[in-house]
């Protein structure tokens, strides 16, 4: 008898373990068995500039993984109320970055934490290690094999607002998770950039921070912070104005296109209206043109696509 139930008791922890192994794979199995939400597709139109820019398929793909991010992903708030909306913007800045990367998961992420705005950390002078200090948008911080983001909620809102000012919390915090995926957030990511170009990616990287340091670049002056602050925050740079990013710091942009693959600036300058542009003009409430082309990528004039939606959403 006291054999059975040890067996019993040994196939359940086993099936309990199994079961916790396989958790990932049959919620995305799931996702992808059920239909993309309109309301989540009509946030992603009216929000997402790079969704905007993709191609048919590509959307497709683009929602597909969204769907199995927000599947896998526990995204929580913390003083304030989280609404759809929020969810796929979180995804949104999760995708964008990994989107050169089809089987790519964000494996170290536990939760996302969302808080309504900024926060304030001091340092603790009773502590030798100086980690995070000041005015913070987000984070991403390690708890053993795990990592927590947390992110300001109007941040992220902003970010996704203005598509051309070169800054989004949301992208930035995935980046580090990017980075950190060898193992080290040092600045260089080692499972997206080749091998044979790190020695290359280090100098200009060294380069650039020396020049932001000293007060010669238009790159944000928090990237001098130190080389994994300098990632993420070119990496916004390279996702919300690629051409000028090119036009200012062409071996930089260079090596991104490698380490990212994926070319932003050809999908944004394809269009006859840049998405960026056509989601500011539905935000000052300006009225788009009715004949133009419907930077949606069908092919049809603007009130023949998405002007009824538009104005059913506003």
């Amino acid at each position: 008898m006291q054999n059975l139930l040890f067996a019993a008791l040994v196939a359940a922890v086993a099936f309990a373990f199994y079961r916790y192994l396989t958790r990932d794979a049959r919620l995305k199995q799931q996702a992808l068995q059920a239909e993309f939400p309109a309301d989540w597709r009509q946030t992603l139109q009216q929000r997402v500039a790079f969704y905007l820019s993709l191609s048919a398929p590509d959307k497709q793909r683009f929602e597909r993984r969204v769907q199995v991010f927000l599947a896998q992903t526990r995204i929580s708030g913390i003083q304030t109320e989280i609404d759809d909306v929020t969810r796929v913007l979180v995804a949104a800045s999760a995708i964008i970055p990994v989107f050169g990367f089809p089987d790519w998961e964000y494996a170290n992420l536990s939760e996302v934490l969302v808080v309504p705005d900024a926060w304030t950390l001091k340092r603790d002078p009773n502590k030798e290690f100086v980690g995070l200090e000041g005015t913070l948008l987000g984070s991403v911080q390690g708890f053993q094999t795990s990592h927590y983001m947390r992110l300001s909620k109007a941040s992220l809102e902003q970010g996704f607002q203005d598509s051309l000012d070169r800054q989004n919390v949301g992208i930035h915090e995935f980046a580090h998770l990017l980075d950190e995926a060898d193992g080290q957030i040092d600045g260089v990511p080692g499972l997206a950039l080749p091998a044979a170009l790190r020695p290359e990616w280090e100098a200009v990287m060294q380069r650039e921070i020396a020049a932001i340091r000293a007060g010669n670049s238009e790159i944000n002056d928090y990237a001098g912070t130190n080389e994994a602050e300098f990632f993420a925050v070119v990496t916004e740079y390279f996702f919300e104005k690629p051409e000028k990013l090119q036009e200012h710091h062409p071996e930089l942009y260079g090596l991104l296109l490698l380490a990212f693959r994926q070319n932003p600036k050809s999908r944004f300058l394809k269009w006859a209206t840049d998405p960026r542009q056509w989601l500011q003009q539905l935000r000052s409430r300006r009225k788009f043109g009715r004949n133009s082309p419907c930077p949606c990528g069908s092919g049809k004039k603007y009130k023949e696509c998405h002007l009824a939606e538009q104005e059913q959403a506003a």
